[in-house]
């Protein structure tokens, strides 16, 4: 066979491949008549969102049903829904204006009925609903930016700061969150008075209004835990397991083992007490857990329910009279799932260190005591990794 009959021979094949690739690319079925529309639709508006249901037409090549609808003007979304469900969910909305919605269902030729109209009203966006609820305040190093998103939607806080005073806003961290208690604090800026700008967004791009607050962050800085010792008072916990309770300022990267571990059988709240080494105006702690076997945190001895108490003069005999409660204190995990389900936010939240502010225009005080209420598994005995605490001593 000559070179020139064997480049012939490819030639073909390979305009045979081609053609066959472009056959497979089509339609599977085609020329079957466009089915018929879908009927008796059903409209539930909900919080940014849409639940439709319909009667599928009867119709054998049926392949499914697509709904063509616009967010804002210009702004187009199409859904399907394949003809095993005669349902489906509208989403993307931020407002909460009348929308035109068009159903088509499809066969199996990509052929369309044609379309049947109905008119939706999505209720309030859920991130406009975090948005009315949304509080910010100074806190110390920064500001403190709590709301609670009830629906868990997805979405985004995006602070922003005039750091020019002239009405030039810069972004700072945007804040990701999907929990539905929201209790964010950006840290790390200037003690004077400051504007800053607040609005959500999804991820849908509906944007909230813009809040504007001037804030004046409070002085803060980390205590030295060179100056920390235990005092050991009559009623306090007993540790365990070879460890103390100098372990908890020890400096030690703030994970698994050792940490400080109290006895599990105490039958009521344990307590301790620590020396902060000179009077000092305190602005925030944060306890660093255990962590537990899996990676866990919320779980078993780690703290949940606490007080802190402050003194200048404490008595020698472990009564509580002469203490003055600081922080009646509570755990919450982000995500609110039950016990023994942790999500990757409430992780992050626990190896950052559960943070607590102290309540601003406290006096000073020399001495804490730490009364542990329960742990997250209903006990007293508790386990901390790191305690860390901020403010300005004198």
């Amino acid at each position: 066979m000559t070179l020139r009959k064997i480049a012939m021979i490819m030639l073909c094949c390979a305009a045979a491949a081609g053609c066959k690739e472009e056959i497979l690319h089509e339609p599977v079925e085609k020329g079957q008549g466009a089915p018929g529309e879908v009927s008796n639709v059903q409209v539930v508006n909900a919080n940014g969102k849409v639940e439709v249901s319909y009667t599928l037409p009867k119709y054998q090549g049926l392949a499914y049903v697509k709904a063509v609808y616009e967010v804002g003007p210009g702004i187009r979304r199409e859904v399907k829904a394949s003809y095993y469900t005669n349902r489906m969910v509208l989403d993307g909305f931020g407002d909460t204006l009348e929308h035109k919605v068009e159903l088509y269902a499809y066969n199996k030729g990509e052929e369309a009925s044609r379309p049947v109209t109905v008119t939706v009203k999505p209720l309030v966006a859920p991130i406009v609903l975090t948005y009315r609820n949304m509080r910010v305040v100074a806190t110390f190093g920064g500001i403190n930016i709590q709301a609670t998103n009830n629906f868990r939607f997805p979405l985004v806080i995006m602070p922003m700061m005039d750091t020019t005073g002239g009405g030039a806003y810069s972004p700072l961290d945007n804040i990701y969150t999907e929990d539905s208690l929201i209790n964010k604090n950006i840290r790390g800026l200037d003690t004077v008075p400051t504007k800053f700008a607040f609005t959500i967004r999804d991820r849908f791009l509906n944007y909230t209004d813009t809040l504007y607050a001037t804030l004046k962050p409070i002085f803060e800085q980390m205590l030295d835990r060179i100056s920390f010792t235990s005092v050991k008072l009559p009623t306090d916990a007993v540790f365990v397991y070879s460890t103390n309770q100098e372990m908890m300022w020890d400096g030690r990267a703030a994970s698994g083992w050792p940490s400080a571990f109290t006895d599990e059988s105490a039958g009521g709240p344990v307590s301790f007490t620590m020396n902060l080494g000179k009077q000092t105006i305190l602005s925030r702690i944060k306890f660093f857990p255990y962590q537990e076997i899996g990676a866990q945190y919320y779980i078993r001895g780690n703290v949940r329910f606490f007080e802190i108490y402050g003194s200048n003069a404490p008595a020698s005999d472990g009564s509580w009279g002469s203490w003055t409660k600081l922080i009646n204190g509570e755990v919450i995990k982000p995500s609110g799932q039950p016990y023994g389900t942790e999500t990757s936010s409430d992780q992050q939240y626990a190896v950052a260190g559960w943070e607590f502010d102290f309540p601003p225009g406290l006096p000073p005080y020399k001495y804490l005591r730490f009364k542990m209420l329960k742990t997250w598994q209903g006990h007293y005995g508790f386990s901390i990794s790191q305690i860390k605490l901020w403010g300005a001593s004198l």
